[in-house]
């Protein structure tokens, strides 16, 4: 067989336009839905019922070095890896052909990350860490399978073994919980029965997509020359990412530094458990975003995709600022089953951090604009501005604002990338957005979370005054298109747009 010299075959494979039936790619992203629901469910939900056992059985500070250990393995993860994860899924998917060779020098980047790791584990030492250099080997395994977790998951997308990681992420989920019930319950195991939770429940994960999927058979020997053409294309792509996906850290966890260090580890603990009921908000997206970012990737080639983003766009949008407006409303009795003891005054965070979470939900949405059409570069761009914005508010306005001044910066931050990312992104593919009721759901949102946070009189029926409003607008402007993509999947034929 013939070495290929460069990546041009490849990218003109995934650039060529092709024709399909428009109903197919609606079937098709709706399928990816229901697939990665149940996977998205069982990791999320869970995670989210694990914090009321979290916060009683554990204080603030070690909350914090938990917290701290998830926020350094996102920092490591892409600079060690070099992004390649998502690079072996971008070209195994569309290059059936080479699919071996790409997974296996995915596989050889991945370990040689672990090995870096290992010689960087003294650093843990510094100060700003908050002490988790007491757990340092801890820390290196729990890296080590998460790597791996995350390589192997995006290895079952490409090689179209999708319905493995459902049930993958139901193993890890809850092997995950029933070890965090066991170390931190009942052996009380604080912070390294944590670390245990977690190591067994990816480690188990790993094995399921080994061999429950076999993806084992596709780690295979290849020459130098080889490795050396897929590993150039892969890096064009993955590199970009680098910058993006460090930037994008510093957007969603520097503040933790920030406030670790002027506020202390048990504020940094505060703040870290007040994120964790937003994240109801990105179990929501995270469902739709895992089968959007596949059908994106598969259906960029086609001569309509303007038209498919501005549908699912709506749909999406509608469905985003309706969770955060709902959660938003039930926040406080959340807080009182999830947020227990001292935890509890850190529901007056969620509301701001509702706002930051749904403008980071568009960011990724648009997101799939600039990684479907190969122009990672711009999404550096656009994310160093929204991180750079979201360091300086941090330092400005937490010492007048304490924790509360970390949750603004935050959505400020968001906010700019969205703004920056939906300019830039009409030079690919256009996506119309309709103002008229996208704008006031909006502004609506956050008056509502204002209500919430400043809590006036009677803050509670104000709140869900907003909240219907909300679903008013929302309902009258998606009914029509939830009609048209309805009829059209079950007809199955082309309309005209």
């Amino acid at each position: 067989m013939t070495e290929r010299k460069d990546g041009h075959e490849v990218m003109e494979r995934l650039t060529k336009p092709e024709s399909t039936n428009p109903a197919n790619k609606y079937k098709n992203l709706l399928l990816n839905i229901g697939l990665f629901a149940l996977n998205t469910v069982a990791t999320k939900l869970i995670a989210f019922l694990l914090v009321p056992l979290y916060t009683y059985y554990m204080t603030s500070g070690e909350f914090g070095v938990t917290d701290m250990s998830t926020t350094v393995i996102s920092l490591v993860m892409p600079l060690a890896t070099l992004s390649i994860s998502e690079a072996t899924m971008r070209f195994a998917l569309n290059d059936e052909e080479h699919n071996k060779s790409y997974i296996t020098v995915g596989f050889m980047m991945v370990s040689l990350s672990c090995l870096i790791v290992l010689c960087c584990l003294p650093l843990l030492k510094l100060q700003i860490f908050g002490g988790l250099d007491h757990y340092q080997w801890f820390f290196f395994i729990s890296y080590i399978t998460n790597a791996f977790q995350m390589l192997l998951n995006n290895v079952a997308r490409a090689v179209n073994e999708i319905k493995i990681i459902p049930v993958a992420s139901v193993v890890t989920a809850l092997s995950t919980g029933l070890c965090a019930w066991l170390f931190i319950g009942v052996v009380h195991g604080g912070v390294v029965g944590y670390f245990w939770s977690m190591i067994i429940g990816n480690a188990l994960g790993i094995l399921f997509y080994l061999f429950g999927a076999r993806l084992y058979r596709f780690v295979s020997f290849i020459t130098f020359a080889r490795i050396k053409a897929n590993l150039q294309v892969m890096l064009r792509y993955s590199l970009p990412l680098i910058p993006n996906a460090l930037f994008w850290w510093a957007g969603t966890s520097i503040n933790r530094f920030f406030i670790t260090s002027m506020l202390g580890i048990a504020a940094s603990g505060l703040f870290a458990v007040g994120t964790k009921i937003p994240t109801l908000l990105n179990l929501v997206c995270g469902i739709f975003q895992q089968a959007w970012t596949l059908s994106a990737f598969q259906e960029y080639k086609r001569t309509d995709i303007s038209l498919f983003f501005t549908k699912i766009y709506r749909i999406f949008q509608s469905g985003m600022v309706l969770a955060s407006s709902g959660i938003i409303l039930i926040a406080p009795w959340i807080a009182g089953f999830m947020l227990q003891k001292e935890f509890y005054t850190a529901w007056t965070l969620v509301p701001a951090l509702l706002v930051a979470f749904y403008f980071n939900t568009q960011n990724a949405f648009y997101g799939t604009v600039y990684t479907s059409s190969m122009h990672t570069t711009t999404l550096f761009t656009t994310t160093i501005c929204g991180a750079l914005t979201i360091v300086a508010g941090t330092y400005f306005l937490i010492p007048p604002m304490g924790l509360m001044g970390a949750c603004v910066a935050m959505a400020l931050g968001n906010f700019i990338v969205l703004v920056l990312r939906m300019i830039f992104a009409k030079r690919l593919i256009v996506v119309q957005v309709h103002w008229v009721t996208v704008l006031p759901s909006v502004l609506l949102m956050i008056s509502q979370a204002v209500v919430m946070t400043m809590q006036p009189a009677s803050y509670m029926l104000w709140s869900a005054v907003i909240f219907v409003v909300i679903v008013i607008i929302q309902a009258v402007d998606l009914t029509p298109t939830a009609k048209e993509l309805y009829a059209r999947i079950r007809r199955g034929r082309p309309q005209q747009a």
